[in-house]
C-alpha cells in the first residue's frame, strides 16, 4: 500500500512538472535590481550569457538586454510569467510549503525575453522567460 502511495505521489509530481514545462510562460528569476540598478541580490545558481556564451556581469538594463541564454548551476524555481502581477504572500500563497517546479542544475536554455516586474518596496525583479523542457523540470519542496 505504501509503495502504491509513493508511486502515485511521484506520478502526480511528474505530471505536474511535465504540464508546467509544456506551458509557454515559464520564467525564472535571475535576481533583483535595487532602485539604483545594482544587483540586490543576484541568484547564485543562475548565470546570464550572451548569444556567444560569454557571461554577462553588468546589472544595467542595456547589459541585461544582451541576455540570450541562461545556465543553471543549482536548482532554480520556475514560475508563470506574471509580469507586473502582485506577488502572493503568506501561508496561503500558491506553492507555499509545498512542491514547486524548478529547473534542474546543469541546464542551459535559450532566453526568449527579459522583463522587469516592479517590486512593491522598490526595485525590480529580473525575470527570464524560457521554454523549459519537461525532462529538465523537477519538483522541489520549499
Amino acid at each position: 500500500m505504501t509503495t502504491l502511495r509513493i508511486a502515485l505521489a511521484l506520478g502526480l509530481a511528474l505530471t505536474g512538472a511535465s504540464s508546467f514545462a509544456q506551458s509557454d510562460s515559464s520564467c525564472l528569476v535571475a535576481g533583483r535590481l535595487s532602485d539604483t540598478g545594482k544587483w540586490a541580490p543576484r541568484m547564485a545558481g543562475v548565470q546570464l550569457l550572451s548569444q556567444d556564451g560569454k557571461a554577462i556581469t553588468g546589472s544595467d538594463k542595456q547589459s541585461l538586454a544582451n541576455v540570450k541564454q541562461v545556465r543553471v548551476t543549482a536548482p532554480a524555481l520556475l514560475a508563470k510569467c506574471d509580469g507586473d502581477a502582485q506577488l502572493a504572500q503568506g501561508p496561503d500563497a500558491p506553492g507555499a510549503k509545498g512542491p514547486v517546479p524548478a529547473l534542474s542544475a546543469g541546464t542551459t536554455l535559450a532566453v526568449e525575453s527579459v522583463s522587469y516586474p516592479k517590486m512593491r518596496r522598490g526595485g525590480e525583479l529580473v525575470e527570464l522567460k524560457v521554454n523549459a523542457p519537461a525532462e529538465r523540470v523537477t519538483m522541489l519542496t520549499r
